[in-house]
């Protein structure tokens, strides 16, 4: 699903309406570092992390 699908149907009111799936709810944790990883429920291991994120311009 492409973000823009997702952002043009929940301007319109909630995306499930458009046939548009909703959004996965995601756990973020944070290292003292600055490292990042998520994770899809409270007690499930992340699905991915970056121990240096760096910021990017698109």
């Amino acid at each position: 699903m492409r973000a823009r699908e997702w952002a043009v149907a929940a301007t319109s009111g909630d995306p499930t309406d458009y046939d548009v799936p909703a959004l996965p709810t995601w756990r973020v944790e944070r290292g003292e570092g600055g490292d990042v990883a998520f994770a899809s429920a409270d007690g499930d291991e992340p699905f991915i992390a970056a121990a240096n994120p760096v910021r990017v311009r698109r």
